[in-house]
């Protein structure tokens, strides 16, 4: 079936509406559900805050279609300029980049299948044979020309000019190119999306379903946990990779939607930020996969572990709980209402003390030098896992430093810190 932005629905779309269909298919409650952990979790301003700019796309292709209607029927006195309105609608994009390459795609569309229509018509006259030539000649020409969902534009257009004549292709085209102009002209103007603050709280919604699900495993490993216990574990975290990697498409978006925006230097270093924050989020939800595959291996039928070794030490446990609090930490980093010097310490602090405890950790689950090979591999990859992800989540010496706002890496290193 593929993704959302394989079937040409976009980047940003794309992965909001992969992330819904994984909220849809997961044990959570679906996109509802979200919304209300949401609130539930950061409060209404920042759900609200999350999604104030679908609601302003939302208001701008209303308006964008109605100034388009009124122009066109000014300009072109136009009784009923509905395909003004059209395009206005088709061209206000997510982003500004998007509603610049849609207005020249979707006006290109037009005119290229008035061109055809015209040429056969001229040459064939009107008949079912010109109009089949005229479908062929356009889908192949809308591909040739390389545009993108508007490919079935050239089609209709030259279907419709052989149907009602040359007049109304004239018209179609100076409403087309009005329409497309308002929607590139409103988008641009109004409130242009910028997406860093969008893909932020993202990432901070992400952050916490990750740490809530490593704290339910440290709880969990420290009873008598079994391999169905872990087998939802590896499915959940399976759930989490996927958010991961949608969260990551959506601080790709932010990266596009500042080409061609008017304040394009102020949001730059932002969405550099939180292009750091996905990568090193999407490299923790990998290494819990690994981790949550590792559990399961310790406990299932085939496992190489012997029973009196598939206990996990309270030590490891502890390590589970470090990484727990450490994403909440990073995850509050991502807000900009919740970000601090505390949490940025918080952070810091859980990294550093987190470290003893891995160090305990390995010594305990130092297998004996009689237990099977395999044994120090499911141990090894278990603690090689945590370690990672503490890695991926270091304030100070981490490789997604960036990850962290600029102000508070400047007072990670400030001499009274």
């Amino acid at each position: 079936m593929g993704s959302a932005e394989s079937r040409g629905e976009g980047r940003y779309v794309g992965a909001l509406l992969d992330r819904f269909r994984l909220g849809q298919s997961g044990r959570d409650g679906g996109a509802l559900a979200q919304a209300r952990r949401s609130i539930h979790l950061h409060g209404f301003r920042h759900w609200f805050v999350r999604e104030r700019d679908a609601f302003a796309q939302t208001a701008k292709a209303a308006l964008a279609s109605a100034i388009a209607w009124v122009l066109a029927a000014a300009l072109f006195e136009i009784s009923d300029p509905v395909l003004a309105s059209v395009a206005a609608l088709v061209t206000v994009q997510v982003t500004v980049y998007q509603s610049i390459w849609r207005a020249v795609q979707y006006s290109a569309g037009i005119v290229a299948g008035m061109i055809a229509a015209l040429a056969i018509g001229a040459g064939l006259g009107i008949n079912v044979f010109t109009m089949s030539l005229v479908v062929v000649a356009g889908l192949v020409l809308g591909r040739t020309l390389r545009l993108g969902t508007q490919v079935n534009q050239v089609a209709v257009t030259a279907l419709l000019v052989l149907s009602f004549g040359g007049h109304y292709g004239y018209a179609r085209i100076l409403d087309s190119v009005v329409g497309a102009a308002v929607g590139v002209i409103v988008n641009t103007l109004i409130a242009p999306p910028a997406f860093a603050r969008t893909a932020a709280k993202e990432l901070a919604d992400l952050a916490d379903d990750l740490a809530t699900l490593v704290a339910r495993v440290a709880k969990g490993v420290r009873g008598d946990w079994t391999y169905e216990q872990a087998q939802a574990w590896l499915a959940r975290s399976r759930e989490l990779s996927g958010n991961a990697r949608a969260a990551r498409k959506i601080a790709q978006q932010a990266e596009e939607a500042v080409k061609f925006h008017p304040r394009r230097s102020a949001h730059l270093s932002e969405v550099h930020r939180v292009d750091e924050a996905a990568i090193a989020l999407d490299h923790t939800a990998t290494q819990l996969n690994s981790l949550m595959r590792g559990l399961a291996d310790m406990r299932a039928g085939f496992s190489p572990v012997p029973e009196k070794l598939r206990d996990v030490p309270e030590e490891m446990a502890m390590l589970l709980d470090d990484i727990s609090k450490a994403l909440s930490a990073f995850g509050r980093l991502q807000l900009p209402d919740r970000a601090n010097t505390r949490v940025y310490d918080e952070l810091s602090g859980m990294i550093k003390r987190a470290k003893p405890h891995a160090r305990k950790a390995a010594q305990v689950m130092h297998p004996d030098d009689d237990a099977p090979t395999l044994v120090w591999s499911v141990y090894g990859s278990l603690l090689d896992d945590t370690r990672r992800m503490l890695r991926e989540l270091d304030p100070d010496d981490g490789p997604h430093r960036e990850g962290i706002p600029a102000y508070l890496r400047a007072y990670s290193v400030h001499p009274s810190r």
